[in-house]
Order: structure tokens, then sequence, then C-alpha cells
């Protein structure tokens, strides 16, 4: 569960990677440091193009 989302896991290291990506995205939310992308906005759009667990998370924190 993120942010009271429930992210489908198809593999049990799936678990890992999505603490990571959470673990990630707070600490660029909170320090505002989007490198090594130029904006916040060019962040959420790259990552969000890649589908997989970032993008799910990203979704489920509102990002996108």
């Amino acid at each position: 569960m993120v942010e009271g989302h429930a992210i489908r896991l198809s593999d049990p290291e799936d678990h890992a990677e999505i603490q990571r990506a959470v673990e990630i995205i707070d600490r660029k939310v909170a320090s505002e440091d989007w490198r090594p992308y130029s904006s916040k906005e060019e962040c959420i759009k790259r990552w969000s193009e890649l589908k997989g667990l970032k993008a799910a998370v990203l979704r489920a924190k509102g990002l996108i």
C-alpha cells in the first residue's frame, strides 16, 4: 500500500523495488532535487514513461 493505494505485485521482489521508489520519490519531493532532470515536471514525465513500479508509485502518490 502506498498512500492508501494498493499496487499489484507480480514478484515478491517487487515489494523492495516499490519501497525504494517511494523513498526516492519522497526524498526528491522533500529536497526539490530533481537531478539528473532539470525540473520536477521533466522527472515525473520521464518516470511515468517507464510504465513500471515507479509509475505505479507516482500514480498512488497522485503525481500523475
